[in-house]
């Protein structure tokens, strides 16, 4: 009798230990996408490491640091002067593509997981075989920066490589028409009041001395 009992215990005391944990596995952890960094071509430079591929054309190695669980990447290339667009999506952190000479570029790289993305900065640059000494500026960076009390402060910076950037047209607005706020204006930011929740946008046209220009334009809400 005392052993029935015994084997009954250790049948109970086995069945509550058993399978413990079994319904609740451990999720996955969810991978993220790690920062990385533009590398070549360099920023607001003349690019000359091309390679000639013929009387109007370059092949250029676009070359950029890797994110951490990418899976792959979205290369754009942007030409300024027709404001085309060139997309190539690649699993390797370079690609070569053939570019006209003498022309100004911006180019940027998304890394992508999944339905997850994380974009890199914006780079400009000229295209080598260029024989003119006439440089229209580089698009100014705009940079957004909320002050809390109703109001934010735009800043750009621009960049030109003969060294002759004059003056900027600034333009803020919420609608289709943006209001010109500086005409002509060397100064590098402004404040503009807010409605919070709504969304902006800051166009800036940078001009040089030799009536070239380029615009950026950015988008913003606080």
């Amino acid at each position: 009798m005392r052993l029935a009992i015994k084997l009954i215990l250790m049948g109970i005391l086995v069945a509550s230990c058993g399978g413990k944990n079994n319904d609740n596995p451990t999720p996955p952890e969810e991978k993220e996408l790690g920062a990385f960094n533009l590398v070549f071509p360099e920023n607001n430079l003349i690019c000359t490491e091309g390679e000639d591929n013929g009387t109007d054309g370059v092949s250029i190695e676009f070359q950029w640091s890797g994110s951490t669980n990418a899976t792959s990447y979205e290369l754009k290339i942007t030409n300024q002067e027709t404001n085309s667009i060139d997309t190539r999506t690649v699993t390797t952190t370079s690609l070569t593509v053939g570019l006209p000479k003498g022309t100004q570029f911006s180019w940027s790289v998304t890394a992508i997981l999944g339905s997850k993305t994380l974009p890199s900065d914006s780079w400009n640059f000229y295209s080598e075989g260029t024989s003119t000494e006439n440089f229209a500026p580089f698009p100014a960076e705009i940079s957004v920066s909320d002050n809390g009390n109703g109001s934010v402060t735009v800043s750009w910076i621009g960049e030109d490589l003969d060294d002759d950037l004059e003056n900027y047209d600034v333009y803020i607005g919420s609608g289709e028409t943006l209001e010109l706020i500086l005409e002509n204006t060397t100064l590098l930011n402004t404040t503009y009041n807010i409605t919070a929740g709504q969304q902006y946008a800051i166009k800036v046209i940078s001009k040089d001395s030799n009536n070239n220009s380029s615009t950026s334009e950015t988008f913003f809400s606080f």
